[in-house]
């Protein structure tokens, strides 16, 4: 009997057990790219999402300066400033006085903004998508191309534009773009650059770095790294592969959803 209590006890707080699992951490992107923030995590709070400010803002170029006394923090960027104080709706944007519908908060000496006001505060585009509990900031940079030179594969959707000083091939591979290396692809080495695809939550589709390069009706577009040049041991081929590699960027900058 008293095995029996016990084995009722233990069935009684497995839903309990599950329901104390907590929501997935929030990812942060900041012009694409992650932000790994393990000390100052995304919070939601009163149905807001608020970013830490000095790991954000910073990524983004702006000086960081804290007034303890003031509980006051100021951002500043070329010409622009922004002011705003712990507890306080009220902020200063250049030589206006803006209000926030709920305050900045410190936490752990760290001071937490709500993301919606971020996007005000920088004049860049901040999107909070729940589902997925992804946050980006601003935007991957991007470049123009002549439009003649522009390749579009419709599997993945994407178009883009590659460099004409290196040999770049590319292959669809299940639903990715992969991207090789010409020269190291041919002599049965890897040569693997990186890819593109199009996914529904970059948090458990994508592993390796990646980066988001476009989001559009529920779709993220973008690239998943992998290459290493290290890897290569043959010295024409690796420097072939490294000068390819520099490039990747400039290639990401071109890519555009469809044409």
């Amino acid at each position: 009997m008293k095995k029996l209590a016990t084995l009722l006890l233990c069935f009684l707080l497995l839903p309990s057990a599950a329901l104390a699992k907590g929501p997935d951490p929030i990812a942060i992107y900041v012009n694409g790219r992650e932000l790994f923030t393990e000390e100052a995590a995304p919070t939601i709070r009163h149905n807001r999402t608020f970013l830490p400010l000095r790991a954000v803002t910073e990524e983004l170029g702006y000086t960081v300066a804290w007034n303890g006394d003031k509980g006051e923090v100021t951002l500043t960027k070329g010409d622009s400033s922004v002011i705003m104080t712990i507890g306080e709706k009220a902020y200063r944007l250049g030589g206006k006085e803006l209000v926030m519908d709920v305050a900045p908060y410190l936490e752990k000496n760290r001071t937490f903004i709500p993301a919606r006001y971020l996007g005000e505060a920088t004049g860049l585009p901040v999107k909070w998508m729940p589902k997925v509990r992804v946050v980006t900031v601003g935007s991957y940079p991007q470049k123009d191309a002549p439009a003649g030179e522009r390749i579009y594969v419709k599997d993945v959707n994407m178009s883009f534009v590659l460099p004409k000083d290196v040999e770049i091939t590319y292959k669809l591979e299940g639903k990715s773009l992969c991207f090789y290396e010409k020269s190291n692809e041919e002599k049965g080495g890897d040569g693997f650059l990186f890819d593109l695809s199009k996914v529904n939550n970059p948090k458990a589709e994508w592993y390796n770095w990646p980066v988001i390069l476009a989001y559009k009706d529920g779709v993220y577009y973008g690239a998943d790294f992998r290459g290493e040049p290290a890897m290569i041991q043959d010295k024409d081929l690796k420097e072939k592969f490294e000068k390819a590699h520099d490039r990747i960027d400039d290639i990401l900058m071109t890519v555009r959803v469809g044409k």
